[in-house]
């Protein structure tokens, strides 16, 4: 009878586990993957990046408006490496010249040890007008590198592989190159980036209406893009 008893709990039990999902682990710290949209002065890694030297212009003059820093702030979470590089594009150009050392292809291994991470970028290539290139998804040539949709995808792939217990956000700002690109160039971006994303499962986060001056986020501008990162990730704090 005792044997009974403890064969039908673990019956019990077996079957109460059965279709349901894993529970991820939670979030205890995130890393950045950016351009000059997240490089403020004194609070890169590494601290030789390039960070965008005229945020007190724009009203920007703590670290603390930044919306990473708003949102560690928010969630509890610790920063692990924020690896932005001002100026930086996806890809692997830059002004129709190879653009190797600072792209994000070149800093993503450089990401410490997070259990999430952000990639935050776009802007330059589109800009820089990087060609699009075609969707490739293994095998990548140095050409290909240097154009967006082969790029993107070579990141998320890397990224995946380097990182395989993190959760990848790729965040996009939904009026991508606002003031340097045209309508059509920006729909074809953003459309790349959703499908690449897709192709890979990250999750995207749709950035929309970010206040901006001199084509960068301000004060307001970083507290919009921290709101949408916050609302994105409930249920992971």
């Amino acid at each position: 009878m005792r044997k009974l008893i403890i064969i039908l709990t673990s019956l019990v039990i077996l079957f109460s586990s059965c279709g349901k999902d894993p529970q991820p682990d939670p979030i205890k710290n995130f890393s950045v993957l950016g351009d000059s949209f997240s490089a403020y002065e004194g609070y890169v890694d590494p601290e030789t990046n390039d960070t965008w030297t005229y945020y007190e212009n724009i009203g920007v003059t703590e670290v603390e408006q930044m919306w990473w820093h708003q949102v560690m702030v928010e969630t509890g979470w610790t920063l692990e490496r924020n690896n932005s590089f001002s100026g930086s594009l996806i890809c692997n150009m830059n002004h129709d010249n190879y653009y190797g050392p600072h792209s994000y292809l070149r800093r993503m291994d450089d990401l410490g040890h997070p259990d999430a991470i952000f990639v935050f970028g776009g802007t330059n290539d589109i800009v820089d007008k990087a060609p699009l290139g075609d969707y490739v998804y293994a095998d990548w040539t140095e050409e290909q590198l240097c154009m967006f949709r082969p790029g993107l995808a070579c990141l998320l792939d890397g990224l995946k592989q380097l990182y395989p217990q993190a959760i990848l956000y790729l965040m996009i700002d939904m009026d991508l190159g606002t003031g340097g690109a045209e309508e059509s160039d920006r729909e074809a971006f953003i459309e790349s980036m959703h499908l690449i994303a897709n192709h890979y499962q990250v999750k995207c986060i749709d950035l929309y209406s970010i206040h901006k001056d001199w084509w960068h986020p301000d004060v307001k501008g970083q507290a919009d893009i921290a709101r949408q990162v916050l609302e994105a990730v409930r249920g992971q704090v």
